[in-house]
């Protein structure tokens, strides 16, 4: 006798989810590759339990909404996926929460029960390779601060590494560029109601899916396009000009940030906001507190009691070594280089008169401070930059900075000594008057300790946090 139509059949789990095109597909979604985790009190609308589906127990608010399509027999949601090269297609054509109208046109709700409810604020605190130490240590601290700052908001945090932070804290996987971030950050998004997404870098969707801010620290994959792969390239010039174009805010660090965005993107200078960055509590305490074992460490790198210029940072083309090396060859000093890559050629060939070159590499946060202390001036030649965190560290440590018009943030330019980012001469002068005039090194010490103490964190998520509640009241208003 043929079987029924709604017998189970043989060796299958018959609660296992139909895909879209109604295949089976068994992945749970705790098993797939940037999966998110929605936290319980999430609700989803119809459309999307098609997706998020479960056969949990009744205290959890989509349990009994299968929608026919069943869950795993221990209550974890599943997904189904029909495949990844069609799934940022189908969900932006059926994901949608139940008010299709655009998050950014609804109107406030009026009610007096609705004014308890805290404005649910997404961070998107997703880490990559590509992010530089700067950039991590930004994402860091804005996950550990903002949620203190903003107590009257609900700030949600998603990423894919472990953070410190008070606020509810989703895991979502994956890398950039893939379905991770251009299916499910957005999915994530409307589905913990977001009323606005704050993407701490360039890295985000194509189609956020809410209103969003985003930080962009520099534009120097356009202003210096030879140093990036094509495919890189067209993905910054795609993406970059789409979100600044649609975002409620652009945050960046510096007004040279500013005035690129202008030129290059034709951005609005009324929708950027400047929120100037910081050195973070640990450097502090290192500069505040010398290690005992610093001048060891020194040594074991070759560096002794000879005065030395420093530099830390990666040596791509724009941050413009070469004059440095050109101005150094005339000081009477060795030169100390951190970062990640190494200079072209090495550095053995730039030494003078018995003096040297140390290339130190990556190095530990204890072993950049002691360089930090020792050094007689810290140098940063970049022809553009965001905010150079470096040079406010060596602030902190009380090391005069000597740096280019080019790179220096507004909010440290009483505190270093400028030059004309191409004029080795004119660094080479500058750098002169740091070594040697001890009335000058002793004011450009006073001015530095006091601005890096000035620039704290807790400034930079107190002014994040009120940039939230502006955009907010904005979109209220809508």
């Amino acid at each position: 006798m043929r079987a029924s139509r709604s017998a189970p059949r043989r060796g299958r789990d018959r609660g296992a989810p139909r895909a879209l095109d109604g295949r089976r597909n068994r992945w749970a979604l705790g098993r797939m590759p940037g999966a998110s985790f929605l936290p319980d009190d999430c609700r989803l609308s119809p459309q999307v339990r098609a997706l998020y589906l479960d056969r949990g127990g009744r205290d959890n608010p989509i349990a009994g909404a299968r929608a026919g399509n069943g869950g795993n027999r221990r209550g974890t949601p599943r997904l189904a996926i029909p495949g990844a090269r069609r799934v940022a297609r189908r969900l932006a054509r059926r994901l949608r929460l139940s008010d299709e109208r655009p998050l950014s046109r609804r109107r406030a709700v009026s009610r007096p029960a609705a004014l308890a409810v805290k404005p649910v604020v997404v961070l998107d605190a997703r880490i990559t390779r590509r992010y530089s130490v700067g950039m991590r240590s930004y994402v860091r601290e804005l996950a550990r601060r903002v949620p203190q700052a903003a107590p009257d908001l609900k700030i949600v945090v998603i990423a894919n590494t472990p953070l410190e932070t008070e606020a509810e804290l989703v895991r979502v996987g994956g890398a950039n560029f893939g379905i991770t971030e251009e299916a499910v950050v957005p999915l994530t998004a409307r589905a913990l109601k977001a009323s606005l997404m704050h993407h701490c870098s360039i890295y985000a969707p194509y189609e956020p899916g809410v209103p969003f801010l985003m930080t962009i620290h520099d534009l120097i994959h356009l202003e210096f396009p030879q140093q990036f792969k094509p495919t890189i390239l067209a993905y910054y010039r795609l993406f970059t000009r789409r979100h600044v174009a649609r975002a409620q805010r652009v945050v960046t660090d510096d007004e040279a940030t500013v005035e690129a965005l202008e030129r290059l993107l034709g951005a609005a200078r009324a929708r950027v906001a400047v929120i100037p960055l910081a050195v973070d509590d640990a450097m502090l305490e290192l500069a505040d507190h010398p290690q005992p074992d610093e001048a060891e460490r020194l040594r074991s790198l070759g560096i002794g009691d000879r005065p030395y210029l420093f530099y830390a940072g990666n040596h791509r083309a724009h941050k413009n070594l070469t004059t440095l090396f050109e101005a150094w060859r005339e000081l009477p000093c060795d030169l100390v280089i951190t970062g990640s890559d190494d200079v072209p050629g090495g550095l053995g060939r730039y030494a003078h008169d018995g003096l040297r070159a140390i290339a130190a590499g990556e190095v530990d946060r204890a072993l950049l401070a002691a360089i930090y202390r020792r050094a007689a001036v810290y140098v940063h030649p970049a022809l553009a930059e965001g905010f150079g965190l470096p040079m406010v560290e060596a602030m902190a440590f009380g090391t005069p900075v000597v740096a280019s018009a080019r790179s220096i943030p507004e909010p440290l330019r009483e505190a270093a000594l400028a030059f004309p980012a191409l004029d080795a001469q004119a660094l080479r002068r500058q750098a002169e008057r740091a070594l040697n005039d001890d009335a000058l090194r002793s004011d450009l010490r006073t001015r530095g300790m006091a601005t890096a103490r000035r620039l704290t964190w807790d400034r930079t998520a107190g002014a994040t946090a009120a940039l939230y509640r502006t955009v907010l009241e904005e979109l209220s208003r809508r």
